[in-house]
Formats: structure tokens, sequence, C-alpha cells
């Protein structure tokens, strides 16, 4: 999963946030070097990775995708995910989007000194782009898998991607519909497993 649902996946917590949110960036053994609640918080964005990377229905997309993606189908369907997140928000919440936006955006610029330094450079243009409400538009994904694509090596045509995941939208919708809930109750049980 890409950055909206990892911050949907802290259920408002901030320590639980952070380490979620830098997950990415913390390497090895390296998260032990963070306060208790945060440690939390990063292993259940390795803990969410993971049972995301495994899931039945997360593989159905993968293999849909795979043509235009290659190797690489996996991220681009974590971030086709926060799309999907987005647009069925009001099937797996009933907090509305502006308000969890507005108050995980709050909740970050608080915490951006304890970051690492490439997310503590990173986060002020972030925040000022409102980057959680990217995934709310076709625009918006489009951007994020462009620059994507621009991170990894050899020709990817994020556009065609882009085109295919949206003439199958229903498809992944069904998948992800199917697969969110369990994601939701991995990620509770996960966290009350590392209290």
């Amino acid at each position: 999963m890409n950055h909206l649902a990892h911050c949907f996946l802290s259920f408002g917590d901030e320590d639980i946030l952070l380490g979620n949110f830098i997950g990415d960036f913390v390497k090895g053994h390296t998260w032990q070097n963070y306060p208790e609640p945060v440690q939390r918080g990063i292993l259940l964005h390795r803990s969410i990775d993971s049972y995301t990377d495994n899931h039945p229905l997360t593989d159905r997309s993968v293999h849909r995708i795979r043509p235009y993606a290659g190797r690489y189908a996996p991220p681009f369907v974590d971030i086709l995910y926060d799309h999907l997140l987005a647009l069925h928000w009001e099937k797996h919440t009933t907090e509305p989007f502006e308000a969890f936006a507005e108050k995980t955006y709050t909740q970050l610029e608080n915490r951006a000194s304890e970051m690492p330094p490439i997310l503590q450079e990173r986060l002020p243009k972030m925040l000022a782009g409102q980057f959680l409400h990217g995934y709310t538009q076709r625009e918006g994904l489009e951007w994020v898998l462009h620059r994507f694509s621009k991170r990894i090596t050899g020709s990817f045509d994020a556009q065609a991607l882009a085109d295919a995941f949206f003439s199958e939208i229903d498809a992944f919708s069904e998948d992800f519909n199917g697969f969110f809930p369990d994601l939701v109750a991995h990620a509770q049980q996960s966290l009350r497993q590392n209290r």
C-alpha cells in the first residue's frame, strides 16, 4: 500500500502514524532506535506491506497490470489501490475524507523533526501540495505513476498503465473492496499483538 492507506491504517494515533509514514525509510534494525510507540508504527508498516504482497486479491490485480509494469507491478498496484481507497472511501470509514486528511497533515507536521532527513526535506512540499488529496483524482494518480516510473530502471509507459487501469477500474475495485477489509482487520490485529 502507498501513503494514503498507510496513513489510514494508523487509526488516528500520531505515534503509529509517524512510524507507518517513515517505514520505507527505516532499514534493517534501525527501527529499534525510535521510541517504542513509533517502533510499533514501523513494524505495522512492514506487516501491512507483507500482508498486501501475499493476498490473493492483490495478486489478481498484479497479474492484470503485469503486461504494463513487469516486475514492478506490485508497487504500482500499491499506488493504484490508494486511488481506489479514495474513490471508495465511504465504504471503509464513516470519517469524512477532508477531516481525515487535515488531521493527518497536522499530525505529520507535528512530528517532522523526528523523520529521516530525506522525509524532513520532502514533507513541506508534500503538505503544501496536499499529497493525500492527489489520490482522489485521476490527474493526481497519473502524476504519482509518472513520478514513480522515473525512479525505476528500464523503459516504462506510465500512461499506458493508467489507461489500462481506468478501462478496467470496476474489476480493480472488486479486488480492492474484497481485500481492504481483510487488511484493516490484519492491521488492527498486528497492533494488538505488538502492544
